[in-house]
């Protein structure tokens, strides 16, 4: 079969670091496609995770997803856009940056094909992780012991025949919806997508991915690799759309 060629490729919220972030699928699925461009949109690496935990280790794993990247680049002189998020904030300082072939900067923003989209991660909009950083930091802490339990729970119900069902997933959902809905998440990214020139936003951040309009902004948000493990994808006509690591290997 021919590889995928896209425009653009979308990943976010791959949480490298963290014992919880599937490194191995992530580093599969850019393996087995091409791009002319690949944004990285924040919380890609966890330096949260990095910094608090004494067991999780840097593994061959998180370096080979690196040389992945590489070969992108040697391939199809894939161009690299590393826009930051919150748990990778130790980069700020540095930003904005050329190193190794990438860009590491706050947003970008594609203008071409008779659209505008600014990619942002979107955390600058979360009232919880701008205004009350040792909340968001604790919630952190709770999502990643749901997930333990998640993975147990779960290992129980494939051995008693039932399907796999995330309930850590599902309760980070109901929490960012609340969230959002507090904030005024949605509104503020249209408000700012619409002051910035562009017709269409794309954040990660939430880990749910996101394909809908907001009056008449595009909203697209590319999930993330701990959970939902999606990624979006633009093709050469600037058609975009979410794709599902699940999907692709059926």
């Amino acid at each position: 079969m021919d590889r995928p060629y896209y425009q653009t490729l979308v990943v976010s919220d791959l949480h490298l670091g963290s014992p919880y972030s599937k490194v191995r699928e992530v580093s599969d699925f850019l393996a087995s496609v091409d791009c002319k461009r690949l944004i990285m949109n924040g919380d890609i690496i966890d330096g949260w995770q990095l910094e608090n935990s004494e067991d999780q280790k840097w593994t061959s794993w998180h370096s080979n997803f690196f040389k992945v990247i590489l070969d992108m680049v040697e391939r199809h002189s894939t161009e690299i856009i590393y826009v930051l998020g919150n748990h990778d904030d130790f980069l700020d300082r540095i930003a904005p940056v050329k190193m190794f072939g990438m860009r590491i900067v706050n947003d970008f923003i594609i203008d071409e094909k008779e659209h505008k989209y600014i990619v942002i991660h979107g955390h600058a909009f979360d009232s919880i992780t701008t205004r009350l950083t040792f909340i968001a930091r604790l919630g952190d802490i709770a999502y990643n012991a749901l997930i333990r339990f998640n993975n147990i729970w779960n290992r129980a119900r494939v051995k008693s025949g039932k399907p796999y069902y995330s309930l850590s997933q599902v309760l980070k959902q109901k929490v960012k919806e609340a969230v959002s809905a507090i904030s005024g998440f949605e509104k503020d990214i249209e408000l700012f997508a619409r002051s910035k020139g562009c017709d269409g936003i794309i954040c990660g951040h939430t880990h749910h991915p996101e394909d809908k309009m907001l009056h008449g902004v595009h909203y697209l948000n590319s999930g993330d690799w701990v959970e939902s493990l999606t990624a979006l994808s633009e093709d050469f006509d600037g058609k975009w759309k979410v794709i599902h690591y699940r999907d692709l290997v059926r």
